[in-house]
């Protein structure tokens, strides 16, 4: 593959982005020498694709990460325990070495306090690469902004606990819940309030953005929504915490 040929790479919901070769070029915001940063500074985790600057057109120039990416519904290969396990152990790492980013500005989104880590924003299966079933690395990092640990958490327990009527079963769902939470380090009480919140962002930004234009075509808003409703029920059958 030439310098010239790229390859459209589908899958993604808002920006175009194109293969050339051992590279990814994708669409540059301003927030973009920070995340550049932030992917330098994790880079030794080997979770995060190289930085090659930008390419004559104004797009970013990333490495290309090879693998299967998480987009839903997930394989059963991808709703094991081990890959739970290794999926919060994975986040938990990349949370810790972001920590010294904290404060700083020129993110495209604001700072959620109580900020105590750099969070990538929507860290989930879709937005990650797998190999063996297992997590190997972290792919679109434009969302990415000083937040407190449980903003990535919540969204990742909603995603593959899940606390959602897709697959499993409720009292499953909730284990899942805990066992992330417990791998990553962190408590699993108030995790159900924390993924309504994060439900409730995401609802709000598909009716709001204007980017978002697809995603309020096909209603993801009511899907979102739908799963809000099967949290509460669930909440009050088994207690969720």
């Amino acid at each position: 593959m030439s310098d010239v040929d790229e390859e459209l790479l589908t899958g993604g919901g808002l920006n175009e982005v194109v293969r050339v070769g051992s590279t990814v070029r994708r669409p540059a915001g301003p927030w973009a020498p920070r995340v550049h940063e932030l992917l330098r500074r994790l880079a030794p985790l080997g979770f995060t694709p190289e930085v090659h600057g930008i390419d004559p057109e104004g797009r970013e120039v990333l490495g290309y990460l090879p693998g299967e990416v998480g987009h839903p519904p997930l394989s059963e290969a991808l709703r094991s325990e081990e890959t739970l396990v290794a999926y919060a152990r994975m986040m938990r790492r990349l949370h810790d070495a972001s920590v010294s980013m904290v404060g700083t500005d020129g993110w495209q989104l604001p700072t959620l306090e109580p900020a105590e880590v750099v969070c990538h924003g929507d860290l989930a299966p879709y937005n990650v690469v797998f190999a063996g079933g297992l997590p190997v690395g972290v792919i679109d990092w434009d969302t990415a902004h000083p937040a407190p640990r449980w903003w990535d958490v919540a969204y990742a327990v909603y995603c593959l606990a899940p606390f959602s009527p897709e697959w499993g079963t409720p009292e499953s769902r909730w284990q899942r819940a805990e066992l992330f939470c417990s791998e990553y380090g962190c408590p699993s009480e108030g995790i159900a309030d924390h993924v309504l919140t994060r439900l409730a962002d995401m609802v709000r930004t598909i009716r709001e953005n204007p980017a978002f234009h697809v995603q309020r075509a096909e209603k993801h808003d009511e899907y979102y929504l739908s799963h809000v409703e099967h949290i509460r029920a669930g909440r009050a059958v088994l207690a969720y915490r």
